[in-house]
């Protein structure tokens, strides 16, 4: 504000020197009344040389005898009285009237110039003034986002593994993106040219980059003993900020090719764009050249309790209870729900899988890794094409129109949430093998098991839950799952009808615990 406050000042002493410059030239030409006369010259008069002595004369050269005379307001030419030798002129016609005085041209050529400057100088001042203004409004908002989203510490610098202070769950309306010491930039965020040649693209949310220092730090080198997933592109570290607060690293493997690039840009975009308690928030990202290898990583928030599957294994020395399985049913369909139907765009996920469904320290269910996702189109068609030469996903959570023809759809997603709900209910793998290490696939070793409610209780349930299960709520699971794996992909539910079905049994929002099987085929009526 400091330039602001001279830019004013200039331009007021600016419009006085104007003020001053056109009171002058108004003196300059001031207007005066007075005698205009034209004169016959007195041919006897000796020295006609002084006939201008009374009044401002000149001859006319047009007429050697006449003389243009003006004079004051109380003079008038001398006239000579008959035969006489004193005068000039022997005759004057004299009109009376104003005149403007003439000033110097040399003189109001200056002024015009000096006019001309001085109102050059007075816009170049008030455009400053207005381009000050501006900066003063963008810095004043620019920091406002900071301190929002960065640590005030001040014995920290704007390191961005430092200052990541950000809430989890809740959608912020402010756009932007942070990079490296803090250099942000607010609304929506072409992505970097810088990152990416001949890419371009928004991300939405507010994502941080990090340096690969920072995260190298974060995870002591990516020790193995920070590493705590492994997947067919990635690896997982736990990862540590100099504030405490713990976060999750994907280290995608570097991969030659314009498809690599385009997985890493197509999950950025993604997930930038969510915002839902179901779905694992992306924190941030980094992307860095190193000669000719090339660091892509994304950070998420670190969901204490790993993936599902691993807790169904009893990784942690726990098991999980059946009440706890029906909640991590319910809050995975709401995340899947929430992708199919709510986001914008909406969200193909095309590779759900229990591994994918983490725990937070509360075991709320949250849906990850979005590296396969597509967007939908209008008509529900997946953007791009698909192919069983370029099929994605995790064999034996294919669908089967999936496995077939490479066609994915919404229902491919609801296909392979069902077999979670079955890895919930038995607590095997989707891939099972035997003690003699032939690979059965657990949907084909339920099936005929989900059409028998006595198997259902008997045979079905993970032995070790104990038995320790309410059989009402086993039986809905159970039917849901059968529901979802049906072979023709327009008789299985929505995941906004599966969420209307858990919801009934979920701990948190059921409201009653007594029915029986033939009640829950209110479904069918559902489609």
């Amino acid at each position: 504000m400091r330039f602001g406050k001279e830019a004013a000042i200039a331009f007021l002493i600016s419009l006085v020197w104007i003020q001053q410059i056109a009171g002058d030239e108004g003196q300059n030409a001031s207007v005066t009344s007075k005698w205009t006369c034209s004169c016959l010259a007195n041919q006897s008069f000796v020295v006609p040389e002084n006939c201008s002595s009374s009044c401002d004369c000149t001859l006319d050269k047009s007429s050697k005898n006449r003389w243009i005379c003006i004079c004051a307001a109380d003079e008038l030419p001398r006239v000579a009285a008959a035969n006489s030798y004193s005068s000039c002129f022997t005759a004057c016609d004299c009109h009376y009237g104003t005149q403007l005085e003439k000033q110097s041209p040399k003189k109001s050529i200056s002024s015009k110039v000096i006019l001309v400057m001085l109102l050059l100088c007075a816009t170049v001042i008030t455009l400053g003034f207005v381009a000050s203004m501006l900066c003063y409004v963008y810095r004043k908002d620019k920091y406002s986002i900071q301190r929002a989203l960065f640590s005030s510490d001040k014995e920290t610098s704007y390191n961005s593994t430092t200052n990541l202070i950000l809430s989890q769950g809740t959608s912020i309306a402010e756009h932007g993106r942070y990079t490296g010491s803090s250099n942000c930039v607010t609304g929506c965020v072409p992505k970097a040219c810088i990152m990416f040649k001949r890419k371009s693209g928004v991300f939405y949310g507010t994502i941080i980059q990090f340096s690969y220092a920072d995260l190298e730090s974060a995870t002591n080198k990516f020790s193995d003993s920070n590493l705590i997933g492994v997947g067919g592109s990635s690896h997982v570290y736990r990862g540590y900020l100099r504030n405490g607060r713990t976060i999750a690293i994907k280290r995608i493997k570097t991969q030659a090719g314009q498809d690599t690039d385009s997985a890493f840009l197509t999950e950025i975009e993604l997930i930038s764009r969510l915002h839902h308690c179901h779905v694992v928030p992306l924190l941030g990202y980094c992307s860095e050249h190193h000669g000719k290898h090339a660091e892509r990583l994304l950070i998420f928030e670190f969901m204490a309790n790993g993936n599902l599957r691993d807790c169904l294994d009893g990784a942690s020395g726990r098991h999980l209870d059946w009440s706890t399985r029906v909640a991590v049913a319910f809050g995975a369909a709401r995340g899947l729900e929430y992708l199919h139907e709510a986001a914008a765009p909406r969200i193909l996920h095309r590779d759900v899988k229990s591994t994918n469904v983490l725990l937070d320290e509360n075991y709320r269910a949250k849906i990850t890794d979005l590296g396969m996702a597509k967007h939908l189109q209008n008509d529900g068609i997946p953007s791009g094409s698909s192919s069983p030469a370029r099929m994605q996903g995790t064999f034996g959570y294919f669908a089967p129109e999936y496995a077939i023809v490479g066609r994915a759809s919404l229902k491919s997603d609801v296909f392979s949430f069902g077999v979670v709900l079955l890895e919930l209910i038995t607590g095997r793998k989707p891939i099972h093998k035997s003690a003699n290490k032939a690979e059965e696939s657990l949907v084909i070793w339920a099936t005929p098991r989900l059409l028998d409610s006595r198997r259902v209780v008997s045979e079905l349930p993970d032995p070790n839950l104990k038995g320790e299960f309410e059989e009402e709520e086993m039986q809905v699971m159970a039917y849901l799952a059968k529901e979802c794996l049906l072979l023709d992909p327009d008789s299985r539910p929505t995941m906004s009808e599966v969420v209307q079905i858990l919801s009934t049994i979920a701990p948190e929002t059921s409201k009653r615990k007594h029915f029986s099987r033939d009640e829950f085929k209110v479904s069918e009526t559902l489609r």
